[in-house]
């Protein structure tokens, strides 16, 4: 389940267990970040509700909404806490096969910049066909 495998990465880089009852109420600073990107992540690469992602860690939806919206602010005051969010949202998107999309789309790109090419000679091979066909008149 994606809220589990989420957890787990959390977990790889922060040591915070979001499952373990004294982490779900502690407000330690570094609890609370840890469940700021939890909520954060689902919101924006699942189409996980506030309802749903607070229901997966015994949370209200305000709190989770809460949470999500504050930690953009949080990122940018605490270079630490920036680095952990990156490679743990680095993870969330390799798990959810974004690096795929991406390979996928660089391929697209190779693909229209050869067709461009082409399309290219094709333009030129009958603009000279046409000039030729204007000298002769």
């Amino acid at each position: 389940m994606i809220t589990t495998d989420l957890k787990n990465i959390i977990k790889e880089e922060t040591n915070i267990d979001l499952d373990n009852e004294h982490v779900k109420h502690c407000r330690d600073r570094e609890n609370v970040e840890a469940r700021a990107m939890y909520y954060a992540l689902l919101r924006k690469y699942t189409n996980m509700t506030y309802l749903k992602i607070g229901k997966s860690v015994g949370k209200n939806h305000a709190t989770v909404m809460h949470a999500a919206n504050s930690l953009p602010f949080w990122l940018k005051q605490d270079e630490g806490l920036f680095n952990t969010y990156s490679k743990v949202t680095d993870r969330f998107k390799k798990l959810l096969g974004y690096e795929k999309t991406r390979d996928r789309l660089e391929l697209n790109i190779e693909t229209i910049l050869e067709q461009n090419l082409e399309l290219k000679r094709q333009y030129e091979e009958l603009l000279k066909k046409y000039e030729q066909i204007n000298l002769l008149d």
